[in-house]
């Protein structure tokens, strides 16, 4: 939130910056959910957390019907634009390089964001009885739309996107995923079955459920103020992030002539 840009990014934390805003009117109304002092079961202790700003997508560049758009998640669709930001940034914007050894590696913990949710909660609704406008009020299934919001198919939508030929997961390892998602790549360029790797992580899991869920282990901060190892410290704010790395060997990157940030 805040930093669409890695340059972006790292001036904010220099600055200490701080994105944490209530949840926008835009997204879903908190005040459906939220209990200032004590949380009941199905209400949030939290209001508070990272969101991005509306950002602009071409369904089009990615060969996205527009009409398909709604029903594919903000996780698929925003990793696509990002993994692009990504290859660009390292030069390789106009697909120059071992697209069939390039590896897509993505850490991913929540799911189909909220357009997921809704539509997990639709298929629920027969078993609650509900009254007729329930449905109304929920976007409804189409032949694109189970593809759209499931977790692992993040991974697979940027490769076939972009044409790579290697191996491409989604995995889950909570708040490591990110980490992981490294480590992964690069295991596959030390092991060789990778001359080249996106590494990303997702999370855009700012829903209802979300907050209800952290509300109830009593995981949330109530005030929206994070304090580290701090005695005043009382829970932690959840913030959406999408970020993609390129990843190569060092040699093959000094070979090639790359922009090296990070070894």
């Amino acid at each position: 939130p805040g930093a669409s840009h890695h340059d972006v990014f790292w001036r904010n934390i220099l600055d200490r910056h701080s994105a944490i805003i209530e949840v926008p009117q835009d997204r879903w109304d908190w005040r459906l959910f939220y209990e200032e002092k004590e949380s009941g079961k199905d209400s949030a202790l939290s209001k508070w957390g990272g969101f991005f700003p509306e950002i602009a997508f071409d369904p089009r560049r990615y060969g996205i019907p527009p009409k398909v758009m709604p029903h594919i998640g903000v996780p698929q669709l925003l990793s696509l634009e990002v993994a692009r930001r990504a290859l660009i940034d390292a030069g390789y914007e106009g697909g120059e390089f071992d697209r069939e050894n390039t590896s897509v590696i993505v850490g991913s913990a929540d799911g189909g964001g909220l357009l997921g949710d809704s539509l997990i909660a639709r298929a629920h609704l027969n078993l609650i009885e509900p009254d007729s406008e329930a449905w109304d009020r929920l976007p409804e299934w189409t032949e694109d739309a189970f593809a759209g919001v499931l977790t692992n198919i993040s991974a697979g939508r940027v490769a076939n996107r972009f044409d790579l030929g290697g191996t491409n997961v989604t995995l889950d390892a909570a708040c490591a995923s990110g980490l992981m998602s490294v480590d992964m790549a690069v295991s596959e360029l030390v092991d060789g079955t990778a001359n080249m790797a996106l590494a990303g992580a997702i999370d855009v899991g700012q829903v209802p459920f979300q907050f209800v869920g952290f509300s109830n282990t009593r995981a949330l901060s109530p005030t929206g103020k994070l304090q580290p190892f701090g005695q005043g410290a009382d829970g932690t704010v959840m913030g959406e992030a999408i970020t993609f790395i390129v990843l190569k060997r060092l040699a093959d990157a000094e070979r090639d002539g790359d922009r090296i940030y990070s070894v």
